[in-house]
């Protein structure tokens, strides 16, 4: 038999609009408020501070886009809807920030007029950042469970739609500041921009709202998709979103008066690595509940569908990479590609079983099923026609 076969594309599952939910329309409502917010805050620099604002947009698309990448590599079993993706960002970017906005100005003048002006400085940005932002970030995540509940399966599907939340909320917020410092900069609108947007990008931004809001997403999820009981699910998201908050309150801390100045941007990056070794420990655990999840629904596979090595391959990024490389050994020149498509077919082959069995579909004849299996032993028909004479072996039988 030869190695080639017809793939079958089965019609994405990534719809976002849900008109019959009240929780979309009051999505849509919230967004287009945001957007009246926000818009009035750039247009005007738009027209004022147009050099400036237009590389402050460019440095922070990079940003986005670098975030948006290592997102797209972290749930190595599932890729989340785009739209559902950008609704979480948009919810961020608009809704979130335009709120926060109105919240912080508030709370940040009524601690002057109790505390007076060198408290709120000083402390203003740790008690009103973490109290105003958080919840309304969160917030992005609920209203996606209620839109989408569908696109929830995981816990770890909620770190990822509220890294996005926190994504879109950090890149408008960059940009109202590098606005601000550009009109108050007295030299020059791009120096005062520059300045901000490097500032916050390169000091702030590996360990800021994206990993605050995954924390918090990340409990929500497990709320919403755990099988414990209520006390627990709810004990888990509540205690995340207090780590959420816990985490921001300690990055907008001041640092003690008595550091050296020296020392200060070490104090700040020594922060920063906390912050992300407490996010990298979650995602972890995360990630292999999400590897259990798929050992569990694949067991009973045949060889000819995934083999007991390439399950153990499957585990997470090092030990796929691991396993393309050393398919050109076995496979020859083709040997990495046929891998990647492997890995691909197979967590597509996971999804599709587990849609059945939440839609208690007979697996033998669920067409997304069905699809998925034919993809998978079409691609191990290739592999067994490019292994190489010195390691051939029989294909393994069902």
């Amino acid at each position: 038999m030869t190695g080639q076969m017809t793939r079958v594309v089965v019609e994405g599952q990534g719809t976002f609009v849900r008109v019959r939910r009240p929780a979309f329309w009051l999505y849509v409502g919230l967004v287009g408020f945001g957007l009246i917010h926000i818009g009035e805050t750039l247009t005007g620099a738009v027209r004022q501070l147009s050099t400036a604002l237009w590389i402050a947009i460019l440095l922070n698309g990079i940003l986005a886009a670098v975030f948006i990448w290592i997102l797209g590599r972290m749930d190595l079993f599932e890729r989340e809807p785009a739209a559902v993706r950008a609704a979480a960002f948009i919810w961020g970017g608009l809704v979130a920030t335009s709120v926060a906005i109105i919240a912080n100005n508030n709370l940040l003048s009524l601690l002057t007029k109790l505390y007076g002006v060198p408290f709120a400085t000083t402390w203003g940005p740790a008690i009103a950042g973490p109290l105003n932002e958080e919840w309304v970030k969160t917030l992005g995540v609920v209203a996606l469970v209620l839109i989408v509940r569908e696109h929830f399966h995981r816990s770890l599907d909620g770190l990822i739609y509220g890294a996005f939340c926190g994504l879109g909320f950090q890149v408008v917020e960059n940009l109202t500041y590098a606005v601000n410092f550009a009109v108050s900069n007295p030299n020059s609108d791009l120096a005062g921009s520059l300045s901000i947007t490097i500032t916050r990008i390169l000091v702030a931004g590996p360990w800021s709202h994206p990993i605050y809001s995954g924390v918090a997403g990340l409990g929500v999820a497990f709320a919403v998709t755990s099988k414990r009981t209520p006390l627990i699910r709810y004990g888990v998201a509540a205690a995340l979103f207090v780590a959420a908050w816990g985490m921001h309150l300690l990055w907008n801390s001041p640092l003690p008066d008595w550091l050296p100045d020296a020392l200060g941007v070490f104090a700040a990056y020594g922060k920063g690595v906390l912050i992300l070794v407490f996010f990298l420990a979650l995602y972890r655990h995360a990630l292999h509940r999400d590897w259990r999840w798929f050992a569990d629904i694949m067991d009973g596979q045949p060889e000819t569908v995934i083999t007991k090595e390439e399950m153990s391959s499957m585990r997470n990024l090092r030990t796929r990479k691991r396993a393309r490389n050393q398919a050109e050994f076995i496979y020859g020149t083709p040997g990495k590609k046929l891998v990647s498509r492997m890995q691909k077919a197979q967590t597509d082959l996971a999804d599709a079983l587990a849609r059945a069995k939440r839609a208690r579909q007979n697996p033998e004849t669920a067409l997304d099923i069905v699809v998925a299996s034919m993809n998978v032993r079409g691609i191990r028909e290739e592999m067994e026609a490019a292994r190489l004479p010195g390691v051939r072996q029989n294909m393994p039988s069902d």
